[in-house]
């Protein structure tokens, strides 16, 4: 489930390109004008899965969309309009966001240190979408995948996996998967019994030479925090449940920081 909303500025405004953390901040807000007690129980719990230590928001969001004539050197530039898709696999969440948007049609950022009011113009709800055994998608927010490594003073740190390192290409791609294992698990409370499927996740070659093997991103969220992520079309083949998954609720990690949004290639 996913709408795209659009918003007007109420005056020019410039974005710099790490502009994940105010975004979310501004998400959260609008699902609190709803229900803050869904919006702080999105933000500081989750969804639990009994068993591992981590937690799940179930939605994520795209990149937003500016004319490109307005990319400048540390950002974008005299910005009037954004698009963004906000995508969720829980009926919940999407209820809280859509009345949270019609509640005043204001979106507040804190861009540069200063705030900046956005009025909503339009929300799209997009259709659902069936999937194959086999789907192509490309990128609207880059995919974060981690795992555990020991650093120099013995402690567990994670450790963002780029793709493009040969030894860490298989990993990427078993993350993947097992992070798609564990949100179906906790949305169905429910052990997941096909992990015997067949799964494979590539990026597409073709536009990875074409980028000359760039295709990582360094994204500085909050407090900076460093999040390495690789953007670029990719295949998946597995059982559609979990495709469905990746695609409603993102691929990866830190989905709800806007990463590992996707649209899927039409045929």
């Amino acid at each position: 489930m996913r709408i795209k909303i659009t918003a007007t500025t109420d005056r020019p405004a410039s974005f710099p390109f790490n502009y994940q953390y105010p975004l979310q901040a501004a998400i959260y807000a609008l699902i609190r004008e709803s229900s803050s007690d869904y919006s702080t129980f999105l933000h500081e719990q989750g969804y639990i899965k009994d068993g591992i230590d981590r937690t799940f928001k179930f939605f994520t969001f795209s990149k937003l969309k500016f004319s490109p004539k307005l990319r400048g050197k540390t950002g974008f530039d005299n910005v009037r309009q954004i698009e963004f898709i906000f995508s969720t696999i829980v009926e919940e969440s999407l209820r809280h966001m859509i009345l949270g948007i019609f509640s005043d049609r204001e979106m507040h950022l804190r861009i540069n240190g200063k705030g900046l009011k956005l009025t909503i113009v339009n929300v799209d709800v997009l259709e659902d979408l069936v999937f194959s055994g086999k789907e192509k998608f490309i990128c609207l927010s880059p995919i974060a995948v981690s795992t555990m490594i020991e650093n120099d003073k013995g402690r567990k740190v994670p450790h963002f996996l780029n793709y493009m390192v040969p030894g860490e290409r298989d990993r990427f791609a078993e993350n993947i998967k097992k992070n798609l294992i564990n949100k179906y698990e906790t949305l169905h409370n429910a052990p997941y019994d096909k992990k015997e499927h067949h799964f494979s996740f590539h990026f597409d070659p073709a536009y990875i030479a074409k980028k000359n093997g760039t295709i990582s991103k360094l994204i500085s969220f909050k407090n900076d925090i460093k999040i390495k992520a690789m953007e670029a079309p990719f295949t998946v083949e597995a059982d559609p449940d979990l495709i469905k998954i990746g695609y409603e609720c993102g691929w990866g990690e830190k989905n709800s920081a806007g990463f590992g949004c996707t649209e899927q290639i039409r045929r």
